[in-house]
């Protein structure tokens, strides 16, 4: 039964849903801006870009988790 109420409530329209794909772009665009620091700057843009890169990787991990239980 849980299994048909959690399809049933990703379907519905929630901030994750209806913001999927704008925050999906802008995601992309700020892991680009990460790697670009991280390989073409000094030593505080490499370190800026890595650290983006790791909160970028937790953002993605954690946003999944709240579009998979309905929020």
């Amino acid at each position: 039964m849980s299994g048909d109420d959690d399809l049933r409530r990703v379907g519905e329209r929630t901030w994750t849903v209806r913001y999927k794909i704008p925050l999906a772009v802008v995601t992309g665009l700020l892991a680009a801006c990460c790697f670009v620091a991280l390989f073409a700057g000094g030593s505080v843009e490499a370190w800026a870009g890595g650290s983006g890169l790791v909160v970028m990787v937790v953002w993605v991990v954690v946003f999944r988790a709240l579009y998979r239980r309905g929020y």
